[in-house]
């Protein structure tokens, strides 16, 4: 009676090394590259047989499966991730679920190998299959999308939303989404516009840093919660302190669509204003409207100069859009007056000061906490 246990890495450039002796249903084969397909073959036992030539059938069956991480970047300005190192799933497989025969068979069920997928999307790992369903959590060491996550992105952890076991012979694929949420956040590290006359600071800088800018000003009627806002080619609508279209009292923010940018989003204040009135280079330049950059000169946020409109809600100014730019702030100063950005280029000023409640001025929209 013979029995006859066979293994192959599906490649004679990573073949294990066979073993000197094999003593039945004891031995314990170790496995020298886990990385490559193995696969076993175990013929059970064979009765009977009288002759140094015997005809065995071999078919390998494979015991790892295979595990595609496929990573996609959605949203923003360069779909892209770099600075991607130190990529691997956490815990293998079980090695309860690991044998050949009656023999166990050592097995990687720590951590995978890490793999950068700096330029290539979609990795394909082999793991040891697992011995029931559980989520798989794919650790990240280092990561940048998009030009804008960076080191905020060290060592984080993406677990996926739902349990599965992965079986030998079998492949999967887990997708992972970096989708850009709505509006725009400039780390402090990347603000570096500063107005000739008042310089942005530091504190300036690591406040600002804290706050989400819509990425265009409102553009809508009506008076429903279903706002939108434009891109920052467009100058978007005009309205009236904390009035919505219609003239119902209401931050005009609130009224944008919960399910397209969710919710807080609310007027700027004055403190934020003013703070923003530091960061920037007072420098017009045409973005399919003239403007100006605040923050940042290509991933900042771009204030049309909308010009306004005199006393009444609308769709276009009265007067110089593309000359002068009016944001209003959250402040009221008294019955009739609040406060609002005051964007002028030809006078080298971004300034906070006052204004009359009644005017129609663009809108840009921020959350995040009230500076």
């Amino acid at each position: 009676t013979i029995r006859v246990i066979g293994y192959s890495f599906n490649t004679t450039a990573a073949l294990g090394d066979i073993p000197a002796s094999y003593t039945y249903n004891t031995t314990k084969i170790d496995i020298s590259n886990i990385n490559n397909d193995f696969m076993t073959y175990d013929s059970g036992d064979i009765a009977n047989v009288n002759s140094l030539n015997y005809n065995l059938p071999v078919t390998f069956k494979q015991k790892l499966c295979k595990l595609t991480i496929s990573i996609s970047v959605t949203g923003f300005t360069s779909n892209t991730i770099s600075g991607c190192t130190g990529v691997y799933v956490k815990q293998g497989g079980n090695s309860t679920s690991w044998v050949i025969g009656s023999s166990a068979v050592a097995a990687n069920t720590n951590n995978t190998a890490s793999f950068n997928p700096n330029t290539n999307l979609a990795t394909t790992i082999r793991m040891v299959p697992f011995a029931s369903a559980r989520t798989i959590t794919v650790h990240f060491d280092k990561l940048t999308v998009g030009n804008i996550i960076s080191n905020n992105a060290d060592n984080i952890d993406i677990t996926s939303n739902q349990s599965v076991q992965l079986k030998e012979g079998m492949s999967y694929t887990m997708k992972i989404q970096f989708k850009r949420s709505p509006g725009i956040n400039v780390p402090a590290g990347s603000i570096n516009l500063s107005n000739p006359k008042k310089a942005c600071t530091n504190d300036d800088k690591q406040k600002l840093s804290k706050l989400v800018f819509a990425d265009g000003n409102l553009k809508s009627t009506g008076a429903s919660n279903n706002y939108v806002w434009t891109t920052n080619k467009e100058y978007g609508y005009y309205y009236q302190w904390k009035k919505d279209y219609n003239g119902n009292n209401i931050d005009p923010c609130a009224r944008l669509n919960p399910t397209t940018y969710g919710s807080d989003w609310r007027l700027p204040t004055r403190n934020e204003f003013e703070r923003l009135g530091r960061c920037n280079n007072v420098q017009k330049v045409s973005n399919g409207v003239n403007g100006i950059w605040f923050l940042n000169a290509t991933t900042g946020i771009f204030l049309p100069l909308g010009g306004w409109r005199n006393y009444t809600p609308g769709t276009t100014a009265d007067d110089w859009p593309g000359t002068f730019g009016q944001y209003f702030t959250d402040e009221s100063i008294n019955t009739t007056d609040c406060y609002r950005l005051d964007i002028s280029p030809g006078e080298g000023k971004t300034d906070v000061n006052s204004t009359l409640k009644r005017m129609a001025y663009t809108v840009r929209c921020v959350k995040g906490p009230k500076l």
